[in-house]
């Protein structure tokens, strides 16, 4: 058998570091393809980027491509197509809500919808770590250690944060009405705060949130009842559900069960699922 053009792949952190990140994610192009789109649905994680070697790839936030070395992708409440081209490696780390703020201090509220690269955002890590997942890029394992061990040093400095905890829970139990009680501020300071830290909005979150239970549901139901999804999600009813799937997928319920191949976050049992640990 020849190797496959494309292969993907993704990966559930060490215990410690799964506190911080969702999942990692590895993109391979073997041969020289002319292009390679995919759809990204709407996320409310903010993704760290690592394009390997001599590659590039070219999404609908930035007009250009864009050349090895460590990008950042801020939440997204819409769909965006990612293009990759020629031949390619990408690794790819989904931090859980507010985590990227509570590492950089950067206030997701005052930035663009768009690719970022760390020195434009004034981040400070160290760029070799591009040279060592190149080194090992042929073996999944030994670059999930790398990840690993790379950011339990930067969690390490991290004290525990009762907002972060109170984000995390709203992205596992979409209850908004919990989450303002528990923070203990105004519903404007928390609204203030929850855009700082995610660049969301608690009610975008809340509904992303719902959007990926829905998903969820559908990946492992050969045979998915939307009114019983509707009503265990606490949804209104199974037209309020089609029409909110809608909004974020861009298709129906149905057309979107038969092209889910599309899309990469359905493909990822690491990714599409509610286990967050606390």
């Amino acid at each position: 058998m020849g190797i496959a053009l494309i292969e993907f792949e993704s990966f559930t952190p060490e215990y410690l570091v799964s506190k911080y990140i969702k999942c990692y994610w590895m993109i391979k192009g073997n041969n020289n393809l002319s292009s390679y789109n995919k759809t990204i649905l709407p996320h409310n994680e903010v993704c760290m980027t690592f394009l390997i070697g001599k590659e590039s790839i070219e999404t609908s936030k930035n007009k250009n491509s864009i050349n090895t070395g460590i990008y950042v992708s801020l939440a997204s409440s819409k769909n965006y197509s990612i293009d990759f081209k020629d031949k390619f490696h990408y690794v790819d780390v989904s931090f859980y809500p507010g985590v990227f703020y509570e590492l950089f201090k950067i206030p997701l509220d005052k930035l663009e919808s768009k690719l970022y690269s760390i020195d434009e955002l004034c981040i400070k890590m160290d760029k070799s770590i591009l040279e060592t997942l190149y080194e090992k890029k042929d073996n999944n394992k030994e670059t999930v250690n790398i990840l690993n061990n790379y950011f339990s040093k930067l969690f390490y400095r991290l004290d525990e944060n009762q907002f972060l905890n109170n984000i995390k829970n709203l992205c596992i139990n979409s209850n908004l009405e919990e989450f303002y009680n528990n923070s203990r501020l105004s519903t404007r300071q928390i609204q203030r705060e929850t855009k700082k830290f995610t660049g969301m909005t608690p009610r975008t979150i809340q509904r992303i949130s719902r959007f990926y239970k829905i998903l969820e549901q559908l990946k492992y139901s050969s045979n998915p009842n939307f009114a019983t999804i509707a009503q265990n999600l606490d949804f209104y009813d199974q037209s309020h559900l089609i029409k909110d799937f809608k909004s974020f997928s861009g298709l129906n319920l149905k057309d979107f069960i038969q092209t889910n191949s599309n899309y990469l976050q359905f493909q990822s049992k690491e990714y599409c699922h509610n286990n967050i640990t606390i």
